[in-house]
């Protein structure tokens, strides 16, 4: 694959190719965005462009080294993953060893750091030496979701280039070209999958997902019972944390595309197409602040989880708290 089979960062891809062209390649470059919008990918093409034996502004995709990045044995491109939760301080001594050696045959020593946001404290000292005093040979690509976990000396010493989430119409032309299928599920998928080719991927898989999402929405859509909280809560309790926030976004959709169309916006935001008469219905039923509160409840829910609060507990609490909101029990500030 080369920069232009890539979908939907043309923004990043220019500044790397405008890079490339005028042999401005930096040591250090951070890749930051939300999962599963082609950083990973990117990273790897660039590391083909940079290496690429028939030069340009793009991988040729055919030449030997292309071919070995793309099967992953080219000596010179090499990746750091988390051992369990963290990239440890060992894993950056062996490539401040490794990295000052000559190259083996490329042009380029390019090392890929997925989710540098998982460095240790000892591990981020440990790079940051690195980042100070960089072979010219040599191109760190660090990838993380956000700044926030990343010390600010990293992050100053490397290039930003930023990924955005994918439209939903960019999302339905992938799923279309990699799985096909029926047009009615590509178009849900597409809108519920948060501008991310990988959770889109997984729910197109997932049927399960589908099926708890129909049974989440109906709880909602009928009365919501205190039965219905507990259950759901008991149910969602062995669930992990990414499973949990699929459903909780679930919530978040169907109140967001309430308010959407209780403010009068545009329709094309919707993303259950498939509930639309419903939305219309219940967008009547609710003021704007009531939506917005239990908007803000999930939030700060996703929020609780983060922060290692017990599922259950904290599901429940929300499910309570969004009963009352909807049968009018707390009144508007």
């Amino acid at each position: 694959m080369s920069f232009q089979d890539i979908i939907g960062q043309r923004q990043a891809i220019k500044m790397l190719q405008a890079n490339i062209a005028s042999s401005s390649i930096a040591n250090a470059y951070l890749f930051v965005g939300p999962e599963g919008v082609g950083r990973t990918l990117t990273a790897f093409t660039f590391a083909k462009a940079l290496n690429c034996e028939r030069g340009g502004k793009d991988s040729c995709d055919s030449c030997s080294s292309c071919r070995k990045i793309d099967h992953l044995n080219h000596p010179d491109v090499r990746t750091i993953k988390p051992e369990g939760n963290s990239i440890k301080i060992d894993q950056i001594r062996d490539l401040k060893r490794e990295i000052g050696y000559k190259l083996y045959e490329g042009k380029k020593r390019v090392w890929i750091i997925q989710e540098a946001d998982k460095l240790t404290l000892e591990a981020s000292n440990s790079l940051l030496k690195i980042l100070e005093e960089p072979p010219s040979t040599a191109v760190l690509i660090l990838i993380a979701q956000s700044l926030r976990n990343l010390p600010p000396t990293i992050s100053s010493r490397c290039q930003l280039i930023r990924f955005l989430p994918l439209s939903s119409r960019q999302i339905e032309k992938i799923l279309n070209e990699r799985l096909g299928g029926e047009p009615q599920k590509i178009r849900l998928i597409g809108r519920l999958s948060k501008g991310r080719v990988s959770e889109a991927m997984k729910l197109m898989k997932e049927e399960t997902f589908l099926r708890e999402r129909e049974d989440l929405l109906n709880r909602i859509c009928g009365e919501l019972k205190i039965e219905d909280v507990f259950s759901l809560a008991d149910r969602w309790k062995s669930y992990d944390r990414e499973k949990i926030e699929d459903f909780l976004d679930v919530l978040l959709f169907w109140f967001r595309d309430l308010l959407v169309l209780n403010q009068k916006g545009d329709q094309n935001l919707i993303v259950n197409l498939d509930r639309t008469d419903q939305l219309k219905r219940y967008a009547k039923m609710y003021s704007s602040w009531a939506i917005k509160q239990a908007i803000l409840t999930i939030e700060r829910t996703k929020d609780y989880l983060r922060d290692n609060v017990t599922p259950k507990f904290a599901l429940e609490v929300m499910g309570l708290k969004l009963m009352r909101i909807l049968e009018g029990v707390i009144p508007e500030e």
